[in-house]
């Protein structure tokens, strides 16, 4: 199983810290944050996060970064730059400012895939509320359209059923996925919490990176026992 960590579930923590806690709790993978941990004006820091992984055997899988794809798209270039010193797989880009559909920043989302792919990147959209994949029927059609990977992770919005429906129908162009348990209020609670919704994900999304976001009470700690978890679940890998 494909076991990881998004950087900013610890925004307070520096990166050698980030990196120590998934040596001691067994995670392999890192989405780093472009709005603390690697931001896009600072390639040199991305330089040594690339080496301070490879140092500890770690694979910086993503680079989260905070370009949203409604804005100019000279903006994506730098985030783009700082994604591929940093040594990483795909980048993480914002699908507009709303759950409807944006033509101009479709347009957006397509050129940014291109470019990426020259580089050796796959783009990728979160399933995250208040953007045009907030709707899984539009985040399929962005996907479709501009051959975009999509993350996965619960909409707290709508019911367990509705996520597992737009995982399903998302299936295909899925990259990885956000790893959390929230509850009403979006709540954070700990991932055995929700042990059978996740693992019902799981079983549909496959052999993809598992990416643990947010703990409660934002506790290092907790981590302990949200990636003991996560390394008790069965994945299908086929």
């Amino acid at each position: 199983m494909k076991k990881g960590l998004v950087s900013i579930t610890f925004r307070r923590l520096t990166p050698c810290e980030i990196v120590d806690l998934c040596v001691e709790n067994g995670l392999d993978y890192i989405e780093w944050g472009g709005d603390i941990h690697v931001r896009p004006d600072d390639t040199g820091r991305a330089k040594a996060v690339k080496k301070l992984c490879a140092e500890r055997g770690l694979k910086p899988a993503g680079y989260g970064s905070y370009y949203n794809a409604a804005k100019d798209f000279d903006l994506f270039i730098p985030n783009l730059d700082t994604a591929c010193e940093l040594g990483a797989e795909y980048i993480r880009i914002w699908g507009g400012n709303s759950a409807a559909f944006d033509e101009a920043a479709t347009e957006n989302i397509a050129r940014a895939v291109k470019l990426a792919s020259e580089r050796g990147l796959c783009v990728c959209l979160e399933c995250h509320r208040w953007t045009m994949t907030e709707d899984h029927t539009v985040a399929l059609k962005v996907a479709e359209l501009t051959g975009c990977r999509l993350h996965f992770q619960p909409n707290p919005d709508i019911t367990f059923e509705q996520n597992l429906q737009a995982l399903k129908a998302t299936k295909q162009h899925l990259c990885a996925c956000h790893v959390f348990a929230w509850g009403k209020g979006d709540v954070r609670l700990p991932l055995e919490a929700q042990r059978s919704q996740w693992t019902a994900y799981a079983s549909v999304a496959g052999d993809v990176p598992y990416l643990l976001e947010f703990v409660a009470h934002d506790d290092p700690a907790n981590l302990v026992t949200d990636a003991a978890e996560l390394a008790s679940w069965q994945v299908n890998n086929g």
